[in-house]
């Protein structure tokens, strides 16, 4: 590994490119080679000046920056960082099905932030994309995604049987669709997901699932009924648990961030692992850092079913790899394989 991480600025506003690259050069590690305002600018850039990540803006002038993402993606090994508003996550979630690694969220007023802080988000998201292998930008099953997508999924019916915690973050939204069209209706099943997320992006994500799954999804609310063949996405700011087991409900609980997230996979499967026990399945997704791996472990001691992405699926093998030191994933699979071992652990 080099010693500095090359970064192309892409933003149609000369003063966002000057923030972004000021923000970045507080950290000598990173080295701005460049800056673009249109997106055909940053393909041309991207050819010349070869970055390893590039921060790209969506509204830009001649050719957005959705538009030109696939263009980056498919003739260099540029990770890309997209700066996405959060009036407009649904287009955010295109990217990354479209490659990008990651995001960061830029407000309606523009930067309104102190560098320092702007500095630390950003630094910390480029340097999480520059360890992301290129080839690992792109996993999802589009052609499936898009086939699927529009089908309605039935209600629920009553308290579940068993109940799936999956845990994702870097790289995680695209490795949900791919699970959430594998999931059948009628396993007698609860989905609760844990995705590390701005505010402002959950419940476009539960919208964006619910369109491909074969069940509802839905963002988690305190006190809310846990029922059969539906999705629960934990909501931004708050962790989610479970509590009962014949009347089971979601409780969602402002205790401190855990991991440095909030929520977090830990209480989510700890909590699971206490009130279904051999009927839980713990599944650990790509993701950055190592939150979900404790929450495994209860479960297996629970006697229930643990999962985990492999290693070459995975965008970032951090919380799955972390799962897999600590000895807790009994099954380690890719992506394109969770789904149906989450079906066979329910089926028994």
């Amino acid at each position: 590994m080099r010693s500095t991480v090359k970064v192309l600025v892409v933003d149609d506003s000369a003063l966002t490119r000057q923030l972004l690259t000021r923000a970045l050069s507080l950290d000598p590690a990173i080295e701005v080679v460049g800056t673009a305002r249109t997106g055909v600018e940053a393909i041309e850039k991207t050819h010349s000046l070869a970055p390893d990540v590039v921060t790209l803006d969506i509204e830009m002038p001649e050719l957005t920056g959705l538009e030109a993402l696939p263009h980056i993606i498919r003739t260099s090994p540029a990770r890309v960082l997209m700066l996405s508003s959060i009036d407009d996550p649904d287009t955010t979630y295109t990217a990354l099905e479209r490659g990008a690694t990651d995001f960061i969220v830029k407000p309606a007023s523009g930067f309104a932030t102190s560098l320092t802080e702007l500095s630390e988000v950003l630094i910390k998201k480029i340097k999480t994309a520059y360890r992301v292998r290129p080839e690992r930008r792109l996993f999802a099953r589009h052609d499936e995604l898009r086939r699927v997508a529009g089908i309605p999924g039935p209600s629920g019916g009553g308290p579940p049987d068993h109940i799936v915690a999956i845990a994702a973050s870097t790289g995680g939204p695209p490795a949900l669709e791919a699970v959430i069209l594998g999931l059948d209706t009628g396993l007698g099943a609860s989905y609760m997901i844990v995705q590390h997320l701005p505010k402002g992006f959950t419940g476009s994500l539960a919208r964006r699932l619910g369109r491909l799954a074969p069940i509802p999804v839905v963002e988690a609310e305190d006190g809310m009924p846990v029922e059969r063949d539906t999705a629960y996405i934990a909501p931004h700011g708050s962790h989610m648990t479970v509590a009962g087991r014949r009347t089971m409900r979601m409780s969602l609980q402002d205790a401190p961030p855990l991991h440095g997230v909030r929520p977090a996979a830990d209480p989510l499967f700890m909590s699971v692992a206490e009130h279904v026990g051999k009927d839980s399945v713990g599944v650990v997704l790509t993701g950055m850092g190592s939150d979900g791996a404790a929450g495994l472990r209860s479960i297996m001691e629970a006697g229930g079913t643990t999962i985990v992405q492999d290693e070459d699926s995975s965008v970032v093998w951090g919380m799955p790899g972390a799962a897999v030191r600590m000895g807790v994933a009994s099954r380690v699979v890719p992506i394109d394989d969770v789904a149906s071992e989450i079906r066979r652990a329910v089926r028994g």
